[in-house]
């Protein structure tokens, strides 16, 4: 059961990497009709709510940001649960990995035509992944409980 446990957490965390890596590898154009298809989803959830429209350009750029919170959370979580398994002091290994894994995938950006190292999706970046990491940490804090009582 523990080494199942393992490899689920490890697939977990390999996931989060693949993903963020496919979305990163993504060209300009790639990237953008995806962000596309998130920005009309929100609008016609908004519009059917509110019955008024939102300028374009905000949601887009607000969607982009939170794209790297949602895939960093996914990180975090799945790193500090990996991390959990066998180590004493997870949390600071799933942030360094989450942080470290944050820059290279800034800084292959450079390597794909039309994207650039962009520092403004940092703080989401960080945003994402501490409180994935913090996640975990109140979920297991809440199961010893539970364990003891």
């Amino acid at each position: 059961m523990r080494k199942r446990n393992i490899i689920l957490a490890f697939l977990g965390c390999l996931g989060s990497v693949l993903l963020i890596s496919g979305l990163t590898f993504q060209n300009s154009g790639q990237s953008a009709q995806l962000t596309l298809k998130f920005v009309n989803l929100f609008e016609k959830v908004h519009f059917h709510l509110t019955g008024t429209m939102m300028a374009e350009y905000p949601i887009y750029h607000m969607m982009r940001k939170l794209a790297h919170t949602a895939e960093y959370f996914l990180l975090g979580t799945s790193a500090c649960y990996f991390f959990s398994r066998w180590q004493k002091h997870y949390a600071w290994s799933a942030l360094a990995l989450s942080a470290a894994f944050s820059l290279f995938d800034q800084t292959s950006k450079l390597l794909v035509p039309g994207r650039e190292f962009d520092p403004t999706d940092f703080p989401f970046d960080i945003a994402g992944y501490l409180l994935g990491i913090g996640l975990i940490l109140l979920l297991q804090r809440s199961w010893a409980k539970r364990a003891v009582n």
